[in-house]
């Protein structure tokens, strides 16, 4: 459902979101979007992986998977490995953040969708209103770092 421009660029502030919980000083560390998947490591990373699906199967390249795979530390997720758990995996094990669902989260982050791209998100979320002030949870859990 995103349009491409921020399919595209989920697949990067993936990344920059997984290097701010497990790089010691980098830059994006205090941004709320970071704090927000601080101790859902891996969860992140299979929300990154599902993006990449998602444009990967439009037909274009894509490099951040794998960029995800090898930038998550091994003690940052269950296995220990290199396996990402399933979203149905990580839910079954109490591993997705407990903002994920909340209605106020979701309906500021729509509202940010039809307030930069109408003409594509209008559809999607007709009853939404435009211009709602983003909503940043905070996590349970410690980052990985």
């Amino acid at each position: 459902m995103l349009d491409q421009r921020r399919l595209g660029k989920q697949r990067v502030e993936a990344i920059q979101v997984l290097r701010g919980l497990t790089v010691a000083g980098y830059g994006w560390r205090h941004h709320p979007a970071v704090k927000m998947w601080a101790g859902y490591e891996e969860a992140l990373v299979r929300y990154g992986l599902e993006i990449c699906r998602v444009w990967t199967a439009a037909g274009r390249a894509d490099t951040c998977a794998d960029t995800l795979l090898h930038d998550l530390p091994a003690g940052a997720h269950a296995s220990r490995g290199r396996h990402v758990r399933s979203a149905d995996e990580l839910a079954r094990d109490g591993d997705l953040p407990p903002w994920l669902g909340d209605p106020d989260f979701h309906l500021s982050h729509r509202s940010a969708l039809v307030t930069r791209a109408p003409e594509h998100y209008r559809r999607y979320f007709p009853d939404v209103p435009a211009g709602l002030p983003y909503v940043w949870p905070s996590s349970d859990r410690e980052p990985f770092v």
